[in-house]
This record gives C-alpha cells, structure tokens and sequence, in this order.
C-alpha cells in the first residue's frame, strides 16, 4: 500500500529572533506543479501597529519540492533567490507607531509575532505553517525608568558578570517606540540597553529645542550603576537625528567607549524653528545645547522651512535643503561635531539616496576629519549604494520608500549586512 504523502511547508527554525534568518522548503506536492506561497504578518510591531502580506510563486523540482534556499519565484514580490524574501518585500497595509506622551502609556508589545505561511495550488490553499519572530527574548527583563528626570525603557538579561551596555536614541519620531525595538534586540543579543526618550513623552520637550546634552550624561551616568553593567564599557547607538546627539554627547563625555551612528549628521542642525511651543514667530533653534547654551548648529531660512515641510506633507526628499543650508552656513566650522574628541572606535552606517539628509557625504566629512586629527581609534564607515534612509534591522519589510528612498532590496541588504556588522563592532570593541 503507498503512503500518501501530504504537501506540506517546513520551517527551520520555527520561531527565533527577528534577525534570525529561517530555512523555507515546501515537499509533497506534484512534480512541476506551480505553487503560490503567501505570508502574512497581522501583528507585528511592539507599540504599535503592523499588518503586510507577500506572496512569490515557485515551480516545484521533479521531487515535488521547493527549496527557497537554492530557488527563485517565476513571479512575486520578490525577485532572485533570496531565504528571506518573503519577509522584507511584504506590502504593508498599516504601519505605525503608538505615540505615547507617557510612559506609562506604553507598552513593549507585542514581545513576538507570527507570520502564517500559506501553499496554494490553483488558488485553493493545501498547506500552513507559521512562523514565529521574537522582538525580544523570553529573559529579557523591562523596566520603566524616570529617576533624575529621565524617561527610559531598560532591556536587561538576568547577568552574572559585568556587560557592556549601550543608550539607544531614536530620530526625528520622537517618544520610546523606535528605539525601544532595537534596545530589546541589544539585550537579547546580551547587551543590556537603555532606550531613551529626549522629547515627546512624560515633561521632555515637545519637540528638538535646545535638548542638554546633560540629560544624556545623566542616563550614561545611571546605565553604569546597573549591576549587570560594565561602567567602563558604555557605547552609544542613535539613528538618523539619535545619530547626530549620539556623536554630540560622545564628543562631550569621555565615559562613553563606542559610538554607532546611523545615517548621522556632521553637524549640529535646526532643531524647532519655533522660539517655543506654539509660537508662530520664525526662529530657529539648536537641537542641543550644553551647559546652558545653546550649540552653534547650521540654520535654514524661513523659506527653506517652508518648503521642507510642504515637501514633507507631498512625501517628497528634503535632503537638498540641507545640503543648501550646509553650504551657505558662515560658521560651518563652529557647528561641526568634533568627533575626534570620542573616546572609543565608531561605526558609521550611511546610504546614497538618503532623502532626509546627505548622511553619506556627512559621514565621508566626519572620517576625513578624523583622519586629519589622526584619530587613535578605529573607524568604519558602511556606505550603501541606491538604499535609502530606514536603514534598521533585518527581516523586516522594506517596501515603504516614499520618503527615505532606496530601493526594497538594497534596503533589506543594508539592514540585514549592517545589523550583522553592528553586533561585530561591538564584539571587537569589547572582546570576553
């Protein structure tokens, strides 16, 4: 008597870590058949919202098998072989985060998500599997923290020995959401992480005016005196405009041993262009200051504010205004970063069609800076070509360009090359 053999859709392994990769085989089917494989993330984004599905259609071997490894879809929304396919070029349907104005309003959730894999054969379905994504894992404590005025979420491993740790700073979003993601990724990667807030939540700022670079040192100074901390081994991780206050503080305080800026600026930029908080009066600000004063920063024009943020409102790039305000700035050398004064080695991550700002150019600026200082730690700059501003973690979707730029593949490389660099730097940086 035959066995009846079933399709049937294999994963390994099942669940694991976001950044994981996962092996995808399809068996059981009739030679040569054609297949349409779906996957279908319906919620997926700890403090806030994510649904997008994708689908790519295989031809099956003489075996009856597809091997996602070793073969590419004939159509889909992917193209070329590619394990991970599936998963970044996802169509999102809804994406966003959950502005949360209080801490306590905010939850890490979900802590995991499933993404459900469905066979189809003539559009009837003859196979599932799901697949389970960890944003977090499973002892990796949370903790809210607003001592000495900070508002934190502290991700943080039952450790016995000493780690290094590292402040996570999100961009121009504001609030915890985007940065706590990849504060969780650090600490279930083993490095406890502080995702800090600098406006919008609790009685930080509504917006970038003049945020004290103070308020940084006092979150450095408090991630050392965790037990599971090593003090003397405090790095920095800040994305887009987190990037430019992370080479800022670094620059300033000497406690911080590593810096990982990605798609940063050079310089100190306009932060608000408001005197305060719903004042109509043009007036442009410094996104940082220290020591009371405000940092020399590089302004814009009220019409070169006018037109970013209708440019904005239309999804269009904004990275030639900076470039304008770069050039025709009178005191550039005032507001350039001194990164030569960083205590540790840095990691710049940067992309070519950056629409937000040049980070490429910037980040070419800061190494050539460094180099002219002689700078005594190692420095690496990643450039991406034709990848756009979301440079962020793998395996996540890439299809939302409008406004960051690149393209769905190249970001999906970036992400997933420079987040494996990322964990590198950090283990050369501070070896066992």
């Amino acid at each position: 008597m035959t066995k009846l053999i079933l399709p049937q859709i294999e994963v390994t392994p099942a669940t694991a870590l976001i950044d994981v990769p996962v092996h995808i085989s399809l068996s059981g089917f009739i030679p040569n058949q054609l297949i349409t494989l779906h996957a279908t993330l319906k919620n997926g984004l700890p403090g806030g919202d994510l649904t997008a599905s994708s689908h790519a259609i295989f031809q099956a071997d003489e075996n009856g098998s597809v091997d996602l490894v070793s073969q590419a879809p004939l159509f889909g929304t992917y193209e070329g072989i590619d394990p991970m396919g599936l998963f970044w070029s996802m169509n999102v349907q809804t994406m966003r985060f959950y502005h949360a104005y209080s801490l306590d309003d905010f939850q890490f959730t979900p802590r995991s998500t499933e993404i459900e894999l469905t066979a189809e054969v003539y559009d009837k379905p003859v196979a599932k599997a799901v697949v389970k994504r960890i944003f977090v894992s499973r002892d990796v404590s949370i903790q809210k923290v607003t001592d000495h005025g900070l508002v934190g979420l502290y991700f943080s491993k039952p450790h016995t020995e000493q780690r290094p740790a590292i402040v996570v700073l999100g961009g121009s979003e504001g609030g915890i959401g985007s940065c706590s993601q990849f504060a969780a990724l650090f600490a279930s990667h083993g490095y406890p992480a502080l995702a800090l807030a600098y406006f919008q939540c609790n009685d930080l700022p509504d917006d970038i005016r003049q945020i004290p670079i103070e308020y940084v040192q006092r979150a450095i100074h408090w991630l050392q005196q965790q037990p599971s901390v090593h003090p003397e081994k405090i790095s920095l991780f800040g994305r887009s405009k987190g990037a430019e206050l992370a080479l800022v503080t670094a620059s300033i305080d000497q406690h911080v041993h590593a810096v990982i800026a990605s798609s940063p600026s050079s310089t100190v930029t306009i932060g608000t262009d408001k005197a305060f908080a719903g004042s109509d009066t043009f007036s442009p600000q410094s996104s940082w200051s220290f020591q009371g004063e405000p940092l020399p920063f590089v302004p814009w024009t009220e019409e070169q504010t006018k037109v970013s943020q209708e440019r904005l409102e239309a999804g269009q790039r904004i990275d030639h205004i900076h470039t304008e305000a770069w050039a025709a700035c009178e005191w550039l050398e005032d507001a350039e970063i001194p990164v030569e004064k960083i205590n540790g080695p840095i990691l710049f991550l940067s992309s070519d069609d950056d629409h937000w700002w040049p980070a490429a150019q910037h980040c070419e600026q800061m190494v050539k800076r460094l180099e002219d200082h002689q700078f005594a730690h190692s420095v690496v700059h990643l450039r991406y070509a034709d990848t756009g501003h979301g440079i962020r973690f793998p395996y996540i979707p890439t299809t939302r360009t409008q406004l960051n730029g690149g393209t769905p593949k190249n970001n999906a490389y970036a992400s997933e090359h420079s987040w494996h660099e990322v964990l590198q730097f950090l283990e050369r940086t501070f070896p066992e």
